[in-house]
């Protein structure tokens, strides 16, 4: 397996994942919004089984988008260099993103031991489950950036027509 296959592999993953996760989200909301206008009763855990998964769906879904290149960016700076330039600036900013990913799990992974013990109010939930969302997306993420970074960026900016 390449690198880059590697790293696009990664980010599908990540992709997919995220997606499942907010395809379930959506069905919960929708059957939360059925059941307190139609029903008149409603599921109590729902919306903090939404919360929490809203969490993953970000960290995962950050991971794609730093393969596919849809982070927020001003690219016009960026064009207006000479490649070599925009290698080592494009090498600043992945490095920059780095480190807060870095802090997500540096901060978070202690945090999520921390509140191994505590389940959630409504849903009984291990608490652990969202606290985790943060180191282990946190390191998905400076995975992608290293696969990235190691495989030249070439395939960090999204191209729209291919989709």
């Amino acid at each position: 397996m390449t690198l880059k296959s590697l790293t696009r592999r990664l980010a599908e993953v990540c992709e997919r994942s995220a997606a499942v996760i907010f395809a379930a989200v959506c069905i919960l909301n929708f059957s939360q919004v059925f059941g307190r206008y139609m029903l008149g009763s409603s599921l109590t855990w729902a919306e903090e089984i939404m919360r929490y998964s809203m969490l993953w769906v970000m960290m995962l879904g950050g991971t794609a988008a730093i393969y596919r290149g849809d982070r927020m960016a001003v690219d016009t700076i960026l064009d207006m260099l000479s490649e070599r330039y925009r290698h080592l600036v494009r090498s600043a900013l992945f490095g920059v993103a780095g480190l807060f990913c870095a802090l997500l799990v540096w901060f978070g992974w202690p945090a999520a031991l921390a509140n191994a013990r505590q389940s959630a109010a409504a849903s009984g939930l291990p608490m652990v489950v969202p606290y985790l969302a943060l180191p282990i997306g946190g390191t998905l993420m400076i995975i992608e950036i290293a696969l990235c970074w190691a495989s030249g960026f070439e395939d960090t900016r999204f191209d729209e027509e291919a989709y």
